[in-house]
């Protein structure tokens, strides 16, 4: 008898892993970074140079590579035609477990949402990033980038590490578009409130401490009763502001019928005051809904603009002929008239936009996205299992030397309208690409020109002896090492 039970729970613990002995069996066939016992390639995650290896040594790998996160094996695509047959299809939308570690600092919004969940909301949320509702957001972009001016100005002539400026103006305009709250950053002693700036990620840490990545094992630590604190005070910071919005709200009698009246009426409203709206009318988004994609956007806005509004300043000051070139459209667009930029404006900074996809280019906000596979999928030879997890890396894609060759130099003209037509449309994905792409791409477009276009208006950048080069350091978003610094000139001295 005892022998019969052995074998039925033999039977049963390979009929419920038939999928990940699958997946095995096939990743086994696959070449891939060295891994060290456990970890697998964890390690190189935690030292931050995982992509960068990837992208070194793509070349011996094939195609397709694999790589370990612990005990989870996984496949990494790099080649444009292979990533659209994952990326574009409805089928592979789900993402993989590591972004669940993610919703205690992000939120369970659309980056981390379950498929299901995911379409109802993206289907909801999209009409607030039409462009008829981002035109209203373009003087808030013009009045934090003017401010930010004042600031830089300050420091004519001096080394500046402009990342920090850049970031407080960042989060000035998606505290005023996205909560809907009032920024005075002229008093340099006003205080922050808001606690979305004292967040830190803790997947590096846990990916470090394998054990930890049981939800209840971390839950129990300093560090996630910690991480768990943090949650609760987003979570009731965003809950008191929806709770004002709605108040203010009903005692304007102002809530608006369907997105064609909003339209009409064509007034400015932050996208708390658009969720609120819907919730009104929608039963299916719930308050907890509304509070959750609040600080999703929060949070997942703020270093990845940043860091790419910063890195094109950088990069600029470091190519003069190329920042030259951008203050001689800057100059035909606006002339002697200090007038804030239009949405007609931004559109017509053609040489700015070329610029800004170069730097996205060469240092996409988020270097590596991942997705599960619905469906088994035919790569070359190769039949990837569904179910298996699958990374995708922008920063080594946008580096095969075969779609961009030179592909380490910082060349604009790449992205000019001829040279663009023939290049495949997945060789280029710093926003992903398909159903789930970023819905915020063109918010954070005319957010980056915004700032950069107002910059250039009024200052030169200097690159630094010694301080000219990137030095890449990969988290869940990319940074630079050390900051980036430049030398700050106002254009009238």
């Amino acid at each position: 008898m005892w022998t019969y039970l052995a074998f039925l729970v033999i039977v049963y613990v390979i009929y419920t892993l038939r999928n990940y002995i699958r997946i095995l069996k096939f990743i086994f066939t696959l070449d891939g970074p060295k891994t060290v016992p456990i970890l697998g390639n964890a390690n190189a995650v935690l030292e931050g140079n995982l992509i960068q290896r990837m992208t070194n040594e793509v070349q011996n790998y094939g195609r397709i590579f694999r790589i370990w996160i612990t005990l989870l094996p996984y496949v990494v695509l790099v080649e444009p035609d292979d990533i659209q047959v994952v990326l574009s299809s409805m089928k592979h939308t789900r993402k993989i477990f590591f972004y669940k570690l993610l919703d205690n600092f992000l939120g369970k919004g659309l980056i981390t949402r379950d498929v299901d969940k995911w379409k109802i909301h993206r289907k909801i949320l999209q009409p607030a990033f039409h462009l008829h509702i981002l035109e209203e957001f373009a003087g808030t972009f013009a009045k934090c980038a003017d401010h930010l001016i004042e600031k830089l100005l300050e420091k004519d002539g001096k080394d500046v590490n402009v990342t920090v400026f850049i970031n407080n103006s960042v989060y000035d305009i998606l505290t005023e578009t996205i909560l809907g709250m009032k920024v005075d950053r002229r008093n340099s002693n006003a205080e922050d409130d808001t606690p979305f700036r004292k967040g830190q990620v803790m997947i590096p840490y846990r990916f470090a401490r394998p054990w930890l990545l049981i939800d209840w094992i971390y839950r129990l630590t300093a560090a996630g009763k910690s991480e768990e604190q943090q949650q609760k005070d987003l979570l009731d910071f965003c809950f008191r502001k929806m709770k004002e919005k709605r108040e203010l709200l009903r005692q304007n009698n102002s809530f608006v019928i369907d997105d064609e009246t909003m339209s009409a009426e064509g007034r400015k409203i932050s996208l708390l005051e658009f969720m609120v709206e819907i919730s009104e009318r929608n039963s299916c988004f719930t308050d907890r809904d509304i509070i959750e994609e609040c600080c999703t956007f929060m949070l997942a806005g703020q270093d990845s603009v940043g860091t790419a509004a910063a890195m094109t300043l950088f990069l600029l000051a470091n190519n003069p002929i190329w920042q030259e070139k951008c203050i001689a459209e800057l100059d035909e667009i606006f002339g002697s008239d200090e007038r804030s930029p239009t949405i007609q404006d931004l559109k017509n900074m053609k040489c700015l936009d070329m610029c800004i996809k170069e730097s996205l280019r060469l240092y996409p906000s988020v270097p590596i996205f991942a997705r599960t596979l619905g469906e088994d999928v035919r790569i070359g030879k190769h039949v990837i299992p569904a179910g298996c997890g699958v990374f995708i890396a922008p920063y080594c894609t946008q580096r095969l030397a075969h779609h961009f060759p030179n592909p380490h130099d910082f060349k604009p003209e790449r992205f000019s309208l001829e040279n663009s037509e023939t290049r495949h449309p997945y060789a280029y994905i710093p926003f992903s690409a398909g159903p789930r792409n970023c819905i915020g791409y063109k918010f954070a477009t005319l957010e980056m020109k915004s700032i950069i276009s107002a910059v250039l208006r009024k200052c030169r950048l200097e690159s630094i002896l010694g301080k000219e080069k990137v030095i890449a350091k990969f988290r869940m978003t990319i940074r630079a090492h050390g900051g980036l610094w430049v030398k700050v000139r106002s254009r009238k001295s």
